[in-house]
């Protein structure tokens, strides 16, 4: 979860927005993926609300992690530009932002900032993502703080999300 809080954070507001402004959300069923191995993927996805499986196949279908609310899916194949090495699967009924991986593309290249920042936090997140794989502890004093950052973020996205009108299904909405 620290590492969704990372992502969001390098990102501005006005990023938030233009990610949100050229996205569609989608609800995605239980069960249903939303990544598949070895298959091209068209969008990136930041996930609202929610909960996906992150599955590798090794001699058998290994769940390697569990993906939250501000992190993304489908980031490494857009900084790569290889097809997925996981499959990514709703484990509840979950929201994503669907945003093109054209249009991103096209962001990146006609505003720096938005690609620096973008390309900051994508980088942030899959170092997290790395660290908690190799349970690697370079805070160990950092649980309050890391807390408090948390809240922090978890009331910015609130605020974006009712301004922009995202639904999150938990909130009923």
């Amino acid at each position: 979860m620290l590492e969704a809080a990372a992502f969001l954070g390098v990102l501005e507001e006005s990023d938030l927005e233009w990610l949100v402004a050229n996205s569609k959300q989608h609800e995605i069923q239980t069960g249903s993926v939303l990544i598949r191995r070895n298959e091209p993927v068209e969008f990136l996805y930041l996930i609202v609300d929610g909960a996906f499986k992150v599955i590798v196949s090794t001699p058998h279908d290994t769940h390697i992690a569990t993906l939250y609310a501000g992190e993304l899916a489908g980031e490494m194949s857009f900084v790569d530009m290889h097809p997925p090495s996981a499959t990514v699967t709703a484990g509840m009924t979950s929201s994503v932002l669907a945003v093109s991986k054209a249009a991103l593309g096209e962001k990146i290249e006609s505003d720096r900032g938005f690609g620096t920042r973008f390309y900051r936090g994508v980088s942030v997140l899959l170092a997290g993502r790395l660290r908690a794989a190799y349970s690697i502890d370079l805070h160990k004093h950092g649980d309050h703080e890391s807390q408090v950052e948390m809240g922090i973020l978890e009331k910015r996205f609130e605020e974006i999300e009712r301004r922009l009108g995202l639904r999150r299904l938990s909130k009923g909405a």
